[in-house]
């Protein structure tokens, strides 16, 4: 029995502690309002204050600045024209060369045949004539006629045990 004082001294320390703790924290609630208030009172008075000297928010754009947008705009479309130029000229520039392969290609097939006198080459993997058409898209898998509706009746039952 001798530590039930000790206990009920502790608690009663833990109850003063708390006690304190509750005061700070509304005190400080109280201080928190007071500067919420003195807030809003400011923006209410700035508020006030925006309103009688009032100015147009936006600057109206002097004509040097809009000539100025303007050339900077049509550089940068002349840029871009420049630009498509060049990659239409690189797309002509590889049909071209596709179409010499394709050309070399036949012509090599020619002289194999003649080489060897035997049937055409089979065409390599991977590879297609510019003057064929693609192969035809392959087809998606057809989903079963009857959906299996109780599969677990038609499985034998396995057996867990170790003989």
């Amino acid at each position: 029995m001798t530590d039930l004082p000790d206990v009920r001294t502790l608690y009663e320390q833990a109850l003063a502690e708390l006690t304190e703790m509750k005061r700070a924290l509304a005190e400080r609630a109280r201080n928190v309002a007071e500067l919420e208030q003195r807030l809003m009172r400011q923006v209410e008075d700035g508020a006030r204050e925006s309103r009688k000297s009032r100015r147009p928010a936006m600057v109206e754009p002097t004509e040097s600045d809009l000539t100025r947008a303007i050339a900077a705009a049509e550089a940068e479309k002349a840029l871009a024209q420049a630009e498509r130029e060049r990659l239409d000229e690189r797309e002509r520039n590889i049909r071209r060369v596709e179409r010499e392969l394709a050309g070399l290609r036949v012509q090599l097939e020619k002289e194999w045949r003649r080489a060897t006198g035997s049937a055409p080459m089979p065409p390599q993997p991977g590879t297609r004539r510019p003057d064929s058409e693609p192969p035809p898209p392959t087809p998606l898998p057809q989903p079963p006629s009857e959906p299996e509706l109780e599969p677990a009746a038609t499985t034998r039952r396995r057996s867990t045990r170790r003989s």
